[in-house]
């Protein structure tokens, strides 16, 4: 609702002072202004466009990376790479380690960190299997290749019936 808004606004502006606006895309936050025919003195609106950080990271582009074979792929990787931590398993412990890490131009994982830890044991197996991913699709802009920060949740979850605490709430206590 907003993203309409906001285009309509921009549409209606852009024919006020003589300019014409055009959506490139409707999910990338790119409008061009055209400069056509301008009355002289109206202002220019500046055109928005993700930006990479000061490490060329992106956080936003046109084509985000994928993982080989997309989503349902990644979802397979993990359930057969991943090793549930024997100490975790005997205590009864679950929880969801999000973990974040670079896709880079020439496709491969780096800078890979654990943004929010829930038990050192579940912490260490995710930064492991993300780490040993194969290589994505990498991210563009512009059609180029770009690195771009993904994050990704890494759920360990039990049966109900050997559950005993979740992770989150026994380090809180």
């Amino acid at each position: 609702m907003k993203r309409t808004a906001l285009f309509f606004a921009l549409g209606l502006m852009a024919s006020v002072v003589g300019m014409n606006a055009q959506v490139i895309d409707d999910n990338a936050d790119v409008v061009v202004m055209s400069v056509e025919n301008q009355p002289k003195g109206a202002e220019i609106l500046e055109v928005f466009e993700p930006k990479p950080d000061e490490n060329g990271v992106f956080y936003s582009v046109e084509t985000e990376p994928e993982f080989p074979g997309g989503m349902a792929e990644l979802m397979k990787y993990l359930q057969k790479n991943m090793r549930y931590p024997k100490v975790c398993k005997e205590q009864g412990l679950q929880g969801r380690v999000i973990v974040q890490f670079v896709v880079n131009t020439d496709s491969t994982i780096s800078d890979v960190n654990v943004i929010k830890p829930v038990n050192p044991h579940f912490d260490q197996e995710a930064l492991r299997v993300v780490k040993a991913m194969p290589k994505w699709k990498p991210g563009t802009q512009r059609g180029k290749p770009v690195r771009v920060l993904c994050t990704l949740p890494v759920t360990f979850r039990l049966p109900e019936d050997t559950v005993k605490v979740d992770a989150v709430s026994a380090d809180k206590q």
